[in-house]
């Protein structure tokens, strides 16, 4: 924590340095005739309202909207904000068409959702670029995920071939490319932003009482033919709640969590600069509390949940001199987590998995109950088994230099550029074990009931561990030549690039490297006519030395109907374009060994040999190398529409479609196991992918109210082609030909009702069954239910259809907004901890009220209980999947903004204060746990308060 706390003061002394010599220079740029600055900001506003003439960024540049030929959605960093969340990309859900974003958990630091853009291309690595200001950071969303939100200027997801050509050989799966705030010419403009809130957990499982789940469980025993285990005085006992000691009535969730938990976040930024030098400073502090109640909060012998953010960034912008321009980007964070002595997964399952009646919290002697089926008691394991912390830094620096080339020909530019990108993480943790002790009651000598106390376990004192380091370096390096010529109806740009990453990590001795030359050329006919071609020639040393490049062209072309004179002058139509492109692009994110064209040895245990008989190490033949292998390819088409009409309403449409071929894939299927080695993977495997976006948003005023609504839906679909299975049994067994994760099992058709049944029916060859068990259907009429019936069930769990519904408006200052998020057609398996009574000693849920029994046999739809294991019931079935689709009211924002006239004599030119609602209400088919968590640290619903204001 002290080297945290010397990080944040080093670099608030630089942001103040910053700031101060950023002042300076724009005073001394502003002794120069400067345009009116309400001027200027009303000009930019205004541009960056009008959708026509915005520009937007794309790879390695800006075009504007109305000639952009590919498919790109964007949101601003303003859109974001009204997302209240720790991780930016927690703000993203339904804000940009083609993202999927399914939140996991909601544990303070390791919050971040899992995101495909455009549905699932690959049955391997779907992870996408993400790249900031135009380089990769962390390779995967973690840098970005722990920017300040305040910092960001725009967030785009680039979806199509002639968006994601100049990223070659790392494209595939699409990137998203990160924007952050620069200055802008003019006065300086101060801004402070502060959220403050708490959060509660969005729906946590509910269990059996102890008198419920002793009365349940002796049914099962029963069931199994065995004696109860709870008489009828101790199933009394838990029912009045005599002794909360021997027949405890525990609900671990109260025991162990609070009912909130605060969040807050603050930001303070300086922005302005004159001709010589612009700039752009943040300094940021976020911080993120977790559930866990009665925690030490001076972190001695304890911790909560705890995410702790710091953020900088420093974009100046200088003009050197009439042809030559340069500019210096720094920021980064410091970030420290800590959490008890036991991972969330594990923590939350023993909170769900303990029974209400196995034991207390704690004893009448202050000792931790526990026992040993149940040794983890949950609330000793958040306050007595010590903590764990890391701490992470991360600095990021880049530095651009730009040459106007006029002398050679007006419009010919030549620019540079380095970043430098590093991240260091360091652990602390501070741990001990804890003992448990279970109660039992021993007659004494004269008759009487004695407490006894069973220990389980052992204590442990405090021990302290440093030793965790990691840390990785990137290293980019840009140098572009480009071009820019209009004459009379004709438009033409161009740009070639080399680029150059270099990534090491620790524990790696081989840096992974890439290298690109690409380039993009566009050409405009009479404001009307839009072509573009965009290529690379990158590569990347995971491959064979010969056959590391390759090369990646994308063509693409546009078509503005509304220039056209049949709609030039229409009343209705105010903008209308029609775009397609088509392109190929790779991907080399490999699965197996980083270099799998290469054969494998490796130590594998010993043999003694000799009359000494010394033991010798043996070294075995590892995964048989592919000299041949390569990257996947895909081949991209895209379809889009973009238009305004009657002045009001924005639409935009794209149609997709995606074959993706030379996925790598086992071979199993062709080479037989007797071999006795693990077989290469082959680029045998082929996926195609295709779906929809639409996006309509209206904009109207009446009198002195604005309004607007909008609707927006995503749909992907994929199917395997080919994907070189072992054979198989049926055909359908195949996973070729379904859609990627795609469930199989059995094909549930009920609960035996009787012996006769059971006599009369297939054989279901998993454990012997008995009246109540669930029945499955014989798909293969040999008179066997086994392995061999399992069929495909219902969707994969990834959402194939994103929507969103969007209404909001603003009147004398105030403003109010409403987001709406649903995602459909996706199943989810409900199985284990949560959804299984006493498999593995499970708990017992209220979904297994409504078991089957005799007398329930016509209504029940939860099998009979047991207390032994079931392979017949608790296996993939038809009878545990369960719509996964949900609606959430994502977020409600209602805000003032104060009059201006009120703010002049105190020379503030800006104040907001909001509250807020994020995920208040969700609409779904699971009710026990989250619909898209299913379980574990679960996702948040949180209530804030903010402010903005400017000076």
């Amino acid at each position: 924590m002290k080297t945290s706390i010397k990080i944040s003061i080093s670099i608030f002394r630089y942001t103040l340095l910053v700031c101060l010599l950023s002042f300076f220079s724009e005073g001394w740029a502003q002794t120069d005739k400067q345009p009116d600055a309400k001027n200027s900001v009303d000009k930019k506003s205004k541009a960056a309202n009008d959708s026509l003439t915005a520009k937007i960024n794309v790879a390695y540049g800006e075009q504007l909207v109305s000639t952009l030929t590919s498919s790109i959605s964007v949101v601003n960093g303003e859109e974001l904000r009204k997302t209240p969340a720790a991780s930016v990309s927690n703000t993203l859900f339904g804000r940009l068409p083609g993202l999927t974003v399914m939140q996991r958990a909601g544990e303070p630091g390791y919050d971040s959702p899992s995101m495909l853009i455009r549905g699932k291309g690959t049955y391997n690595n779907t992870g996408f670029l993400v790249l900031v200001d135009g380089f990769e950071t962390s390779g995967d969303q973690s840098y970005f995920d722990q920017m300040s939100v305040d910092e960001i200027e725009s967030v785009a997801v680039l979806k199509d071939a002639a968006a994601l050509a100049l990223y070659g050989i790392r494209g595939a799966n699409g990137a998203i490319l990160v924007t952050t705030k620069r200055g802008v010419e003019g006065k300086s403009r101060i801004t402070f932003n502060a959220r403050k809130g708490f959060q509660e957990a969005l729906r946590t499982p509910s269990f059996l009482s102890s008198f419920d789940y002793a009365r349940l469980y002796n049914e099962a025993l029963v069931n199994d033919g065995l004696v109860p285990q709870y008489s009828e005085a101790a199933l009394d006992a838990y029912k009045n709640g005599r002794d909360p000691y021997l027949y405890p009535n525990v609900n671990w969730y109260k025991e162990a969590l609070r009912d909130n938990a605060p969040f807050s976040d603050y930001s303070l930024t300086f922005s302005g600069g004159g001709k010589a030098a612009r700039y752009f400073v943040l300094m940021g502090l976020m911080d993120n509390q977790g559930l866990y109640a009665n925690t030490d909060e001076d972190r001695k012998i304890n911790s909560n949940a705890s995410f702790k953010r710091y953020n900088f960034r420093t974009n100046i912008d200088m003009s050197i001199s009439k042809n030559i321009s340069a500019s210096m980007d720094i920021g980064g964070r410091v970030e420290d987590r800590y959490y008890p002595n036991i991972s969330a997964a594990s923590l939350w399952d023993d909170m769900a998995r303990i029974p209400s009646n196995a034991y207390p919290v704690r004893n009448p002697n202050g000792t931790w109950g526990g026992n040993s089926v149940y040794p983890s008691n949950p609330v000793a394991s958040i306050l007595a088994g010590g903590l764990k912390s890391t701490h992470d830094r991360n600095l990021n620096a880049t530095f651009r230099l730009a040459e106007d080339l006029n002398f050679i020909t007006p419009g010919l530019k030549l620019s540079q550029a380095v970043s430098f990108n590093n991240w260091h993480r360091g652990g602390y943790n501070k741990t001990k074990s804890y003992r448990t002790f279970e109660l039992a009651t021993m007659a004494t000598e004269d008759g009487r009931d004695s407490l006894t106390y069973i220990s389980h376990g052992t204590e442990s004192d405090l021990a302290v561990d440093q030793s965790s380091n990691d840390q990785w370096n990137r290293t980019n390096v840009q140098v572009t030549l480009s071009y820019d010529k209009t004459l009379d109806n004709h438009s033409l740009k161009g740009m070639l690039m080399y680029h150059q990453d270099v990534l090491t990590v620790s524990g790696n001795n081989v840096p992974y490297a890439r290298q690109s030359i690409m380039g993009r050329l566009n050409y405009g006919y009479k404001s009307r006519y839009y072509a573009e071609l965009d290529f690379s020639y990158s590569g990347s040393e995971s491959f064979p030395a010969g056959h590391r490049f390759g090369f990646f062209p994308a063509l693409s072309g546009a078509w503005i109907i509304s220039e056209e004179g049949f709609l030039k002058d229409s009343r209705m139509v105010d903008f209308l374009k029609l775009r397609a492109s088509v392109g190929l692009i790779g991907s080399d994110r490999m699965v197996g060994n980083r270099f799998a064209y290469q054969q494998d040895f490796y130590y594998s245990g010993s043999y003694n040999f000799g009359v000494n008989n010394s033991s010798q190490n043996v070294i075995a033949e590892g995964t048989v190398g592919n000299k041949d292998i390569t990257w996947e390819k895909s081949l991209k088409y895209n379809l889009g529409l973009d238009g305004k009409i009657f002045k009001t309403l924005d639409f935009t449409a794209d149609l997709f479609y995606e074959r993706r071929h030379d996925i790598l894939s086992t071979s199993d299927g062709s080479v037989p196991a007797y071999i006795g080695i693990s077989s290469p993977y082959l680029n045998y495997g082929k996926v195609n992918n295709h779906g929809f976006e639409l996006n309509l948003n209206y904009n109207n005023k009446i009198g002195g109210l604005v309004y607007y609504a909008g609707v927006g839906a995503f749909y992907s679909k994929n199917k395997i082609v080919e994907m070189n299975e072992v054979t198989r049994a049926e055909s359908y067994l195949y996973r070729t030909g379904h859609s990627v994760g795609k469930p199989f099992g059995l094909e549930a058709i009920g609960f035996f009702k009787d012996q006769a049944d059971i006599s009369n029916s297939p054989v279901q060859t998993f454990s012997p069954v008995q009246p109540g068990d669930i029945k499955y259907k014989d798909q293969n009429n040999d008179g066997f239910v086994n392995e061999n019936d399992a069929i495909p069930l219902g969707l994969a769990s990834e959402p194939e259809l994103t929507y969103t519904m969007r209404v909001g408006g603003n009147y004398k200052g105030f403003d109010l907004e409403l987001f709406f998020h649903g995602i459909a057609n996706r199943d989810v398996y409900l199985s284990g901890t949560y959804f299984w009574a006493l498999v593995n000693n499970n708990n017992i849920g209220p979904n297994a009220l409504n078991r089957w029994t005799p007398a329930t046999s016509a209504t029940a739809d939860y099998p009979r209980l047991t207390s032994q294991p079931n392979a017949n019931n608790y296996r993939s079935s038809s009878f545990w999947m369960k719509s996964g689709a949900a609606l959430r009211l994502r977020n409600i924002e209602l805000g003032y903004t104060l009059p201006k006239n009120a703010l002049q004599k105190i020379r503030v030119t800006n104040t907001r204060i909001f509250v807020s609602g994020i995920n208040l209400f969700t609409w779904d088919k699971i009710k026990t746990v989250d619909p898209e968590s299913l379980g574990g640290y679960p996702p948040l619903k949180s209530y804030n308060l903010g402010l903005r204001v400017q000076f």
